[in-house]
């Protein structure tokens, strides 16, 4: 008689892990940011200097997201991610060490390197234990923990650096990626099925690639998400600029309404957690893509009025912020899920490119944006308007009413 292999589920405990790997990005980002001054005068660099580290972080994390994916559908999750957290915590630790500006650039570089694999697989897990609509719910539960890292981050950074020097923000880094490696070695289970591995040979893998680029609804799906997000990345790169300079906003008030953005996705990943088991994540996208849809033209009117006149002001435009931003906990976990749903037999493979299109296109969105500014609020409300556009048109063109 042949044993009966147990699947491993969904619990919370699980859960709680795989919303620990999400979270590495904020937090490591969103940690060393009030650092950052100290640090360009301790390493004898400039302001450029020490946000080159930033951009190296985020340029790696970005675009290594195209290697985890096929890695992970041959060797398994575990062994992967194991893999990407041991990195981690050898990067953390040499930034610790860093002396020059130029060090800590090639050291960032290598730990943002190391901290997409757990966000790319993270996702993976969820598809390999669940279909779509279960899916959908536990990536929003999952977005809804790891979105508490970008509110405590800065925090924690501060109190950090008040008290033991920026060095010590990194050892904390590594502390918590020793912590994640206990933990994934302990209690994460390995979800790859034997059947669906896959070679990882270049042609096997250029071949998956193409198969998914060549799919329709994937692409749909895709970027669905991608604008989406586009529109988040043109918010967070233009908001400081537009609040604190344009319209003359405290610092400290600032980071209240910055605050309250994630509070509000916080909120709308568990409304949409609440409500995908019973409508369906294809129902709840369709809906979901019709806000920024409205709310982004309207950004892009108000936004030409606004540098025309000055007649408008800044808090009218507010409600919209919040409405689009808002968005991405609806439309990210309903696009991912879709998405992914048809790949069991690829679905790292499928991840990564879907992580790949969504941050390329939010930083080239949020690049323009920084590039455009102009004094007024048109380059960002602008973007906004073409990505919510841009979000809706890919997801009734390219998806339709597929189920």
């Amino acid at each position: 008689m042949s044993a009966t292999v147990t699947r491993p589920t969904l619990k919370p405990l699980l859960l709680a892990l795989l919303a620990l790997l999400s979270a590495f990005t904020p937090l490591s980002i969103d940690m060393y940011l009030p650092a950052m001054p100290v640090i360009a005068a301790d390493l004898r660099g400039t302001a450029g200097d020490i946000q080159l580290t930033l951009s190296a972080f985020l340029i790696a994390f970005g675009f290594g997201q195209i290697f985890y994916g096929p890695a992970g559908d041959r060797f398994g999750r575990r062994p992967v991610i194991l893999t990407g957290l041991a990195t981690y915590v050898v990067a953390s630790i040499g930034c610790a060490f860093a002396a020059a500006a130029g060090q800590l650039v090639v050291l960032r570089l290598l730990q943002g390197l190391a901290a997409c694999g757990g966000v790319v697989l993270a996702r993976t897990m969820v598809r390999d234990l669940a279909e779509k609509d279960q899916a959908a719910r536990a990536m929003s539960l999952m977005h809804a923990c790891s979105s508490i890292a970008p509110m405590l981050a800065p925090l924690i950074g501060g109190q950090v650096l008040w008290f033991l020097g920026w060095r010590a923000i990194f050892w904390v880094l590594a502390g918590i990626g020793v912590l994640a490696w206990l933990a994934t070695w302990w209690r994460l289970p390995e979800t790859l099925r034997p059947e669906y591995r896959q070679p990882l040979h270049l042609g096997s893998v250029l071949k998956r690639y193409g198969e998914l680029v060549r799919h329709r609804a994937f692409m749909g799906y895709a970027l669905t998400g991608a604008f989406q997000f586009g529109a988040l990345f043109s918010f967070l790169s233009g908001s400081p600029f537009v609040f604190i300079e344009r319209y003359g906003i405290e610092p400290r008030v600032f980071g209240v309404i910055f605050g309250a953005q994630v509070v509000f996705l916080t909120m709308g990943s568990l409304l949409n957690a609440r409500f995908v088991p019973r409508v369906g994540a294809q129902r709840m996208l369709r809906t979901a893509v019709i806000v920024p849809a409205i709310a982004g033209p309207a950004l892009l009117a108000m936004g030409l009025v606004e540098a025309r006149t000055g007649a408008i002001g800044l808090w009218p435009f507010l409600p919209l912020f919040v409405l689009q931003i808002a968005a991405n906990s609806f439309v990210g976990a309903n696009a991912m899920a879709m998405a992914l749903q048809r790949y069991p037999h690829m679905a790292g493979t499928a991840s990564s490119l879907m992580g790949v299109m969504q941050f390329g296109i939010g930083a080239l969105f949020g690049a323009l944006v920084g590039q455009a500014f102009d004094g007024t609020i048109v380059p960002m409300t602008s973007a906004m308007g073409v990505a919510g556009l841009l979000c809706f048109l890919s997801n009734r063109l390219l998806v339709g009413l597929r189920r």
